[in-house]
Formats: structure tokens, C-alpha cells, sequence
């Protein structure tokens, strides 16, 4: 089931805009996440319920953007394997190059202790790896040399950005999810499925997206991008334990079935 692209531009056609450069309090790049895995077939009524209380990030006129990312690991996929093991203070690393407007930063993604999400990230090109800058980025922010790393998986998904500034917070929605293999042989699409992340300074439920949750039977859920890339691709040579909960979601979700309308 693929997103009726049409239906979600309309929508968003009723939302207020908002640039990059307007969001002095919702940029939260030091931030606690919640996410949501929801099926495909409630996003036209979530956008809807949710227009009231949220603003739409729109660049060069568009208010949906295409992403492109590459993740890094060591040959071992320590990154992954942390993760996966419940590690506290743990990082991920990618490339992620926005389609539409042909830019691409180097990330580095640190989950602490205290469950806080803190990204930093440079500018940089095609040649990343042979950039003196990005090799004392990574340096500097996971004490390893890039050179070290290598790309393990990449992919996609078109993503709505919403924020609430006054709040603030931060709604990011992704939906027509691939995943491709490092050396492009294996793809994967999910289509059956979108995923919300709520982005805020503390956690509270007080959240216009948060209170809608519960009325619909939604909870929030532990989701990785990059780690359910991984056991979809290479689930023969790891461990995945701890994501078949999360297998499960999205294997019921990736299937049309009927919701009730939304409501708030």
C-alpha cells in the first residue's frame, strides 16, 4: 500500500508554513524522543486532528522532503550490537542527504544515559571519508578514526516535519520506508506503515500529538531505523532478540486494515 501522495499535499496545503530559520525553540538537537508506529491508512485523519496545533516545515515550496541516509559501523557493527544489547551511551553514525535541495551532512546520533537524544553534525560531500574535517568530526565526537568505519546499510523515506514553537516540540512523520544493502544488491520496502517521532525539550504527555494517542489505542514503542534495517537485511549473521517485538508491529501493520476516525 503506497501513501496517496496527492491526498497528503492537499492537507498540508491547510497548514500553516514555517522555515528552518523560525524555529528558535523547536530545533531540539538536544531532545528526549518518543515514536509511534501507526498504519498508513490513519495518516490522512492524524494530519487533520493535528493542524490545529502544529505548523509545517516547507523549503523551496515544498512541505514534504525526500531523505537519503547511509549508515556507518565497524566491521563488527559495535553500533548495532550495542543497541541491541541495551547499552547506555551509544551512538549511531550516517550520512543523510536531503533529495530536494541536494545537501549532505555527516551525523553523529548520541543516546545517553538519561535517554536524551543529542545530534551533531557538518556539513560535507561525496568524498567523506577522505575530508581532514569529517575525520576530526568523528574523531572528536566517538574517538575512533572514520577510517575505521565503512557503510553498512542505506535508505530512504519521505518525511513531514511539523513543529509547535510555543510548546515546543517537534513532530517528524516517515512514511514509504526502503532499506538497501551496503552494496545495493538486497532492497527492502516498507509501505504499510508510518512512523512519528515526537520530539521534545522534557518528557510530557501534555503534548497535542500525545493526548491524541491513547484515544486510538497508540502507544508509544522502541524503534530504530537503523537497527530494523539491519535485521531485515543481514538477520542470518546477527542477533535480534530484542527487535521481534517490533518485528511483529510492523509485520501486522504492513497490511491495509480498516481504523476509526480520528478525533481531539
Amino acid at each position: 500500500m503506497k501513501t496517496d501522495n496527492h491526498t497528503i499535499e492537499q492537507l498540508l496545503t491547510t497548514y500553516e508554513g514555517h522555515s528552518l530559520a523560525d524555529l528558535h525553540h523547536a530545533n531540539l538537537q538536544d531532545r528526549v524522543d518518543s515514536k509511534f508506529i501507526l498504519p498508513l491508512d490513519v495518516l490522512p485523519d492524524l494530519l487533520k486532528a493535528a493542524r490545529s496545533h502544529y505548523s509545517v516545515l516547507q523549503i523551496n515550496g515544498k512541505r514534504t522532503a525526500n531523505y537519503f541516509n547511509q549508515y556507518f559501523d565497524t566491521q563488527e557493527m559495535n553500533f548495532y550490537k550495542d543497541h541491541h544489547n541495551g547499552k547506555l551511551n551509544r551512538f549511531k553514525v550516517r550520512k543523510r542527504t536531503y533529495l530536494d535541495t541536494d545537501t549532505q551532512f555527516l551525523e553523529v546520533k548520541f543516546k545517553n544515559n538519561h535517554k536524551r537524544t543529542i545530534k551533531s553534525r557538518v556539513r560535507c560531500d561525496e568524498s567523506i571519508q577522505c575530508d581532514d574535517d569529517n575525520q576530526s568530526f568523528i574523531r572528536k565526537h566517538l574517538g575512533v578514526n572514520f577510517d575505521d568505519l565503512s557503510v553498512s546499510q542505506q535508505g530512504g523515506y519521505e518525511r513531514i516535519a511539523l513543529a509547535n514553537e510555543a510548546i515546543p516540540e517537534r513532530l517528524t512523520i516517515d512514511y514509504n520506508l526502503w532499506y538497501q544493502s551496503s552494496n545495493g544488491v538486497e532492497r527492502i520496502e516498507l509501505d504499510g506503515f508510518f512512523i512519528v517521532e515526537l520530539k521534545q525539550k522534557k518528557y510530557s504527555k501534555n503534548s497535542p500529538f500525545y493526548q491524541m494517542m491513547p484515544t486510538h489505542n497508540f502507544s508509544p514503542i522502541s524503534f530504530s531505523k537503523y537497527c530494523i534495517g539491519c535485521v531485515l537485511l543481514y538477520q542470518q549473521g546477527i542477533k535480534y532478540n530484542r527487535f521481534k517485538p517490533t518485528l511483529m508491529k510492523l509485520s501486522s501493520l504492513n497490511q491495509q486494515h480498516p481504523t476509526a476516525p480520528w478525533s481531539y
